[in-house]
């Protein structure tokens, strides 16, 4: 008897099951045209395709109607009439409809009770928005059992909110913006940012010259469709395979102290990182790839230290994979290839910041962070400068060749407090913005800012009197005349306040070479033992 009650319970679970149904509310906006006489309706696939069964309601005096009806799990395809029969259904825009075999239907796909959004009557989105139908086809890709999802600044970038569904053979969803907004996305497959897409440069934001880093891109102010294949600008193809070595030096970290390990990250390994190899012990450390899919391939070296992790300076390293190949060896940090030069003479670095250009009043503490204090994690709190509005801090006997920074307008803990480095002399963080850069002269470096701006700190020009700089404009050597009353410190900035020249209690005259000085102006700032300083301009031809 027992077994005929679990029997009998079974049947029923699979009848009820068999039975689920989801309430959808259907939602459509006439704006300024009338309601038909004979009502407003919505047909589709859950109600065989009845011109006159569904009846919409108006939602109190707005212009929207409404109903909400019992549908089944699965694929839906519907549209609206203004009024019952066919001949009054809407033309739904291309940018939002099925699209296969002529089908111009609106569709949804049904897992959940589900409230539709209130589109314009025949057209494609909410008023005010615009829709953008993705269609990514996977098609080359083991599709993850967390199934495809698309994160976005629509939908706060939340990799396992928006699930991409496969209508037709391809994956879709729409998403809904303000008319105004730029749409930045990237396609997953899954629901993590483990398993985020290697978008190609090619149609990339950046390359676009749009400051949202390696994101796809949708700008246009009117509803449209983006179709591509995963990872790819375009639809679909079998792409050619390569093995690669990438090799990371990293002997100007080393030439400073040891360090526990380097490792490469990217979207072949889900940015976790593997483990490189030196095998020889030179610096150079080395990784390589097999059957590496032709185009971009992005990475990132770290570098490993007391538990800490470095991550190298600038944006994504990218290169063009087209054959067997050894990448030129790239010293760490560098967005150029060739080996790390010879690390200066470890000294210290003065940074002097000011703030007597700002339109706002300094915060209590004034901070330097960069990759040498882990950034934020351990920022230098600056000291008030003897010039009013401006803050000191010096780093003691500092050794590797080049130091990237920025600093911080109150508690660096806080992202908004971060100076803003123009583009103009920063380099990309990798993160949608950018860092100030220094390399060192191996001598007493000061490196002098204005918050937030290229040009460094201007010093009184007669605070010393017979100072001066022949010939002006230079071409290949220029004479800096001091006197002999005194040493001094002399040096040379370029138009981005970083240091390309400098010498150190000299008197009488100096030589200014120009190696590797590029045609355009520089300051040159002389100071005595006083502290007295003269800042003039010299012309590299």
């Amino acid at each position: 008897m027992k077994k005929l009650y679990a029997l009998a319970a079974i049947l029923f679970m699979s009848v009820t099951a068999f039975a689920q149904t989801h309430s959808v509310t259907f939602q459509v906006d006439l704006g300024s045209a009338s309601a038909n006489s004979n009502g407003v309706h919505v047909a589709g696939s859950f109600q065989s395709w009845s011109p006159s069964t569904t009846a919409l309601t108006q939602v109190g005096t707005s212009t929207i109607y409404a109903t909400t009806v019992s549908v089944s799990p699965g694929q839906l395809e519907y549209k609206f009439l203004n009024g019952n029969a066919w001949g009054d259904d809407e033309s739904v825009p291309a940018s939002v409809n099925v699209g296969t075999n002529g089908n111009g239907n609106r569709w949804a796909v049904i897992s959940s009770d589900t409230t539709l959004p209130a589109v314009m009557f025949a057209g494609a989105a909410p008023a005010g928005q615009k829709a953008i139908q993705f269609k990514v086809d996977y098609a080359l890709q083991t599709l993850s059992s967390d199934s495809a999802h698309v994160a976005g600044n629509f939908q706060g970038w939340d990799p396992a909110k928006s699930q991409l569904v496969n209508f037709d053979g391809v994956h879709r969803y729409i998403a809904y913006a303000a008319k105004a907004d730029s749409v930045y996305f990237k396609f997953i497959n899954g629901n993590g940012w483990s398993v985020v897409e290697s978008v190609p440069s090619a149609c990339q934001a950046s390359t676009a010259g749009i400051n949202q880093g390696d994101n796809r891109f949708y700008t246009d102010t009117v509803s449209g469709m983006y179709e591509v294949c995963y990872s790819m600008c375009g639809p679909c193809m079998v792409v050619s395979t390569y093995d690669i070595t990438v090799n990371v030096d990293v002997s100007s970290l080393t030439a400073c102290g040891t360090i526990d390990s380097v490792s490469l990250a990217g979207p072949i390994n889900g940015w976790g990182g593997e483990a490189m190899s030196d095998p020889d012990g030179d610096g150079v450390y080395s990784i390589t790839y097999m059957d590496v899919d032709s185009g971009d391939f992005q990475f990132k070296a770290r570098y490993h230290e007391n538990g800490n992790t470095n991550w190298e300076s600038g944006g994504n390293k990218i290169i063009t994979v087209s054959s067997d190949s050894t990448v030129a060896t790239r010293c760490f940090g560098n967005d150029t290839y060739g080996p790390c030069p010879a690390v200066p003479a470890t000294a210290d670095v003065t940074f002097i910041v000011d703030f007597t250009q700002a339109s706002f009043t300094p915060a209590d503490t004034i901070y330097l962070m960069g990759g040498f204090t882990q950034w934020d994690a351990n920022a230098i709190a600056m000291v008030p400068h003897s010039v009013a509005g401006q803050y000191i801090t010096t780093v003691a006997q500092y050794c590797p060749s080049t130091m990237d920074y920025r600093f911080s307008n109150g508690d660096p803990g806080n992202n908004p407090n971060h100076e803003p480095v123009p583009a103009a002399c920063g380099v990309d963080n990798g993160v949608g913005g950018y860092n100030r850069s220094f390399t060192r002269t191996g001598g007493m470096d000061t490196v002098q800012h204005i918050f937030g701006a290229c040009s460094f700190i201007s010093v009184e020009e007669d605070a010393l009197a017979g100072v001066s700089i022949r010939p002006n404009p230079m071409n290949e050597t220029a004479t800096i005349s001091l006197g002999n009353a005194g040493r001094y410190s002399v040096r040379v900035f370029d138009i981005t306040g970083r240091v390309v020249a400098g010498f150190d209690n000299v008197q009488g005259a100096v030589t200014l070479e120009r190696k590797n000085m590029v045609s355009g102006m520089y300051y040159v700032n002389i100071t005595d033992a006083k502290g007295l300083s003269k800042t003039l301009k010299v012309v590299v031809e």
